[in-house]
């Protein structure tokens, strides 16, 4: 998508960033269907839901927008394919690659659920697409040494979900690797951070506190909490089925918060992953720009 947006906007001939937007600008009317990931938009197209009947273009741009965040891991390949030092860094990829394709598969998810006016199901998705935010900047910033062990901590959650039974060599092996505690904490790969609530301790390490609010509100939606939608004794069926509790309006306003997160997340993985200085400020603006310019148009609704 990426890649046909630049040779449709003539970027080898664009003197300046207008010339690059106003290019754009042309995918936010909608005319450029065909660039859109076939699979992806015809879910999306096939949607009769209100909010699809309601935003169709913005269903439209929402769609441009996932085919263009899509992309970045492709770039990131093809730039590390000639990095000279890029054995240096190779866990570090892989972890960061994996856990941005997480986050866009729950991103597609979302979709589903927010053209369907499901509004507070889509945060159990919000909170994976920003932990996996969280986890890829403090990788980015760490050493070599701990995106190895998140790498490799894959094996001991195989085992558990497989039933798997260690024999004494094994735990004693795994447990000089990441500790005594690595069946019983997930972030034990994470060896500077140690004690309880060891995710926050991650974000504040990242210095990341935009997203913090909404992170609790997720919590709060997906854990055993008091906090529901649904303020009576008896279960109100009329309130809690999913096309009527949240009406197009706050369907719009929840999204302004998922542009946002997965923006930034594709910028940090665009600034930390791509060496070529040129193509690393194309993409960055593309991204940045377009997820500024679908927020903007959400807003006005």
């Amino acid at each position: 998508m990426i890649t046909e947006i630049l040779k449709e906007t003539g970027s080898a001939k664009i003197k300046d960033d207008k010339e690059l937007f106003i290019g754009l600008k042309t995918y936010l009317k909608g005319e450029k269907l065909d660039l859109i990931n076939k699979d992806f938009w015809n879910t999306r197209e096939g949607n009769k839901s209100a909010i699809q009947q309601k935003y169709p273009k913005l269903i439209q741009q929402l769609s441009f927008y996932y085919s263009i965040l899509a992309d970045v891991n492709g770039f990131i390949k093809e730039s590390q394919a000639n990095n000279k030092n890029k054995d240096s860094i190779k866990n570090k990829i892989i972890v960061c690659t994996k856990l941005y394709n997480k986050s866009l598969q729950a991103l597609a998810d979302m979709y589903g659920l927010l053209e369907n006016g499901s509004v507070m199901n889509t945060f159990l998705l919000w909170r994976t697409i920003y932990e996996n935010y969280v986890i890829t900047k403090y990788i980015i910033n760490g050493a070599e040494e701990e995106a190895k062990l998140f790498n490799e901590y894959e094996t001991v959650q195989k085992n558990k979900l497989l039933g798997i039974k260690l024999t004494k060599e094994e735990k004693a092996k795994f447990a000089k690797k990441f500790g005594r505690d690595y069946d019983s904490n997930e972030f034990c790969w994470a060896k500077n951070l140690r004690g309880k609530r060891i995710f926050i301790k991650l974000a504040r390490s990242v210095k990341e506190k935009k997203f913090y609010k909404y992170y609790l509100l997720s919590n709060y939606i997906s854990r055993t909490s008091v906090f529901s939608v649904n303020n009576g004794i008896v279960y109100n069926e009329k309130a809690a089925n999913k096309t009527t509790v949240y009406s197009p309006d706050e369907v719009t306003k929840s999204l302004n918060v998922f542009i946002a997160v997965i923006s930034e997340y594709a910028g940090i993985m665009i600034e930390s992953y791509i060496d070529d200085k040129k193509q690393k400020d194309t993409l960055k603006k593309i991204v940045t720009f377009y997820g500024k310019e679908i927020d903007r148009k959400w807003k006005k609704y």
